[in-house]
C-alpha cells in the first residue's frame, strides 16, 4: 500500500466539478464509488489493474489517495504526478 496527497479545491463547486471530471475519466476503464469527500475506485488499463481509496483532508486543502493495487511496472511516482497534474487542471 502507498499513500500520497495532492491539492484539492476547498470550494464545493470546484470540488464537485473536479470529481465529475474524474468520474468521466475512469468510467470507460472501471468505476468509482463515493462522494467528492471519500470513496474508492478500481480500473483496468492496458498496463494492469489499479485500485484504491481516497479521502479529503479539509484542513490542508488536499485529498489523500491510498493505492491498494497497481501494475508492477508503473511507479507510484508516475501515478502521483498524473494525479497532481489532473487536479491542477480543475
Amino acid at each position: 500500500m502507498s499513500t500520497f496527497r495532492v491539492p484539492y479545491p476547498k470550494e464545493p463547486e470546484r470540488r464537485q466539478a473536479l470529481f465529475d471530471r474524474a468520474l468521466q475519466k475512469i468510467a470507460p476503464m472501471g468505476r468509482c464509488q463515493g462522494t467528492p469527500e471519500s470513496g474508492w475506485f478500481e480500473a483496468k488499463t492496458p498496463f494492469g489493474s489499479f485500485a484504491g481509496d481516497y479521502r479529503t483532508i479539509d484542513e490542508t486543502g488536499e485529498i489523500e489517495f491510498q493505492i491498494l493495487k497497481k501494475p508492477f511496472l508503473v511507479p507510484l511516482a508516475l501515478i502521483e504526478s498524473e494525479a497532481k497534474r489532473f487536479a491542477t487542471q480543475a
